[in-house]
């Protein structure tokens, strides 16, 4: 688990080569710009703690909120997905709100400002007012310009049979489960960002059942969604990379965050 480049997985194609990915941002992410953004998008929201759980259940922490809108369905998952982490961690020092998206792209665009990730900022340009996708490396971005201590893991190929994602699954579930729950499944571990090719969502927890592990994932482009969806191992086979963002709990000193962008790789 050694760190190293991170592979961009923003784009939409299945059929990009993967080797090429490691090496420069997606530089056709020009041609999924669209209108411009009118304003900000309210999206339908609920909370962790209100959500139905089960004695097999590992929930992250309760005040994180869900996010869910068919307003900007298409190019904004990156956006939303990044305000469902944000929910868990404030108050920060500097934030008390939940951003609106409008407001996520100006943070995106003053921490490439401040030098993080100089070639996502040459290779993605402007963001304010616009719908160009964002991935793994933007979330860090914005995160460390809040003062929030991001890291990236890729799981760059498969590690099962019929090209699943075991190593994925394992250390989600090592994550959820490494610290204690209450009665209700609840703990104090914060969300996930999840990419994979094209598309995010956010791990809100896991199902541990007697027929099998289940990771419940939240899409906020599923409109008016009340609960995650069970994302099982057989559906990995889907995507051949996935990416995840994890976040430190206490918040640093923007200074002693990294501006160069490097992921754990899996395996």
């Amino acid at each position: 688990m050694d760190p190293a480049q991170v592979i961009d997985l923003t784009g939409s194609s299945d059929n990009e080569d993967p080797v090429a990915m490691k090496h420069t941002k997606i530089k056709a992410i020009g041609d999924y710009i669209r209108n411009r953004v009118a304003g900000p998008h309210h999206a339908e929201t609920i909370r962790v703690e209100d959500l139905a759980s089960t004695p097999s259940t590992v929930l992250c922490t309760k005040q994180t909120q869900l996010y869910s809108t068919t307003r900007d369905r298409g190019w904004a998952c990156g956006y939303r997905n990044c305000q469902m982490l944000l929910s868990s961690l404030i108050p920060l020092p500097i934030l008390n709100t939940v951003p609106q998206v409008i407001e996520l792209q100006q943070m995106l665009e003053q921490a490439w400002n401040a030098g993080f990730d100089p070639d996502g900022c040459a290779q993605l340009g402007r963001v304010v007012n616009t719908r160009k996708w964002i991935g793994a490396t933007e979330i860090y971005c914005i995160l460390a310009h809040l003062g929030v201590r991001a890291h990236i893991v890729d799981f760059h190929r498969a590690t099962g049979a019929n090209g699943t994602h075991p190593a994925l699954f394992t250390w989600i579930v090592e994550y959820f489960t490494s610290g204690s729950k209450d009665e209700r499944g609840l703990t104090n571990k914060h969300p996930l960002y999840l990419q994979h090719q094209g598309h995010s969502r956010t791990v809100v927890g896991v199902e541990m059942a007697e027929e099998g592990v289940s990771v419940l994932v939240f899409d906020p482009d599923v409109p008016a969604a009340r609960t995650p969806t069970r994302f099982l191992l057989s559906h990995t086979k889907n995507a051949q990379q996935y990416q995840i963002v994890y976040v430190d709990s206490e918040p640093h000193n923007v200074a002693q965050i990294p501006k160069t962008i490097s992921s754990t790789r899996i395996p």
